[in-house]
């Protein structure tokens, strides 16, 4: 094929638990990058989780924009300024909030900090400081916390939510995930999901529309890139989208078997040397 745009998930793809990109990975993209093929990260991250691990890679950050919340939000990487968002309805998102913390959780909104100056509103109910200490614990983010998302969410000023999540027992996960699916029907996007740097299961909802698939159309179409030119690289649920509509799409070994199913190629023998292949020619 073609390739003129690589997407790259972050965690479990570009990044393991140390979230440091190796050396042999900098190398391949270096490689990838001087053949002519723009990275893009794409990932469920918010900007400022997400910038440490692109700046590893040595790019120029005026190159390509980084698919970011899921597919939520699309921002430069040079300036941090939005150019793309899928914000949840405000109410819908106060439901499924109310949702999680019925089921003992605590919620965490996530918004664009380029325009509001934080990124995570919680609530002070279900396991707050669990959820701190097995999530925010290992990321330098802004986070307000704040009774009832409500009191946020539908206030005249309000922030445009793009995912409302929560930290959960990996036994509720799948369960919780189909339970609110059932409740909200076709309104929101709901999935759980491994967070493997962090070691915790996710559960979390988009405004439907606002995935990886969409947020990557988004970026190719400003370079005029159709789909079949771009190669994407994704290990969980979340990229299915991304996968499926790519010109390749590539799970890691380690995936679930839903997303190798969703895939044209299964990186075997790592993410560095399918770069290099890819550059090489193997996939023409």
């Amino acid at each position: 094929m073609t390739c003129r745009i690589m997407a790259l998930d972050v965690d479990g793809t570009l990044v393991g638990p140390d979230n440091v990109v190796t050396d042999d990975i900098i190398d391949a993209v270096t490689l990838a990058d001087r053949a002519g093929i723009s990275i893009c990260l794409a990932t469920g991250r918010s900007y400022s989780e997400t910038i440490k691990i692109w700046e590893q890679l040595g790019l120029d950050r005026r190159r390509q924009p980084m698919i970011l919340i899921g597919g939520a939000l699309v921002s430069e990487t040079d300036t941090h300024r939005a150019l793309y968002h899928k914000p949840m309805d405000s109410e819908t998102a106060c439901r499924f909030a109310d949702a999680l913390g019925a089921a003992g959780y605590c919620a965490m909104a996530i918004v664009d900090a380029w325009r509001y100056e934080v990124e995570y509103y919680l609530t002070d109910h279900g396991d707050l400081a669990d959820a701190k200490e097995r999530w925010f614990a290992h990321m330098d983010v802004s986070v307000a916390s704040v009774g009832s998302l409500r009191d946020v969410l539908l206030a005249p000023d309000r922030p445009d939510v793009l995912r409302i999540s929560a930290v959960v027992d990996q036994a509720d996960g799948p369960t919780l995930a189909e339970e609110l699916k059932a409740q909200f029907g076709d309104a929101i996007n709901v999935c759980s999901i491994l967070a493997p740097n962090y070691n915790v299961w996710i559960v979390e909802a988009h405004a439907c529309g606002a995935d990886k698939r969409t947020a990557l159309q988004y970026v190719a179409q400003a370079t005029r890139t159709p789909l079949s030119e771009v190669a994407a690289v994704g290990d969980d649920v979340n990229d299915i989208s991304m996968l499926s509509s790519a010109g390749l799409g590539v799970a890691m070994p380690q995936a679930p078997q839903s997303v190798i199913e969703a895939s044209d190629h299964v990186a075997s023998g790592g993410l560095a040397e399918f770069i290099r292949q890819l550059v090489e020619g193997k996939f023409d």
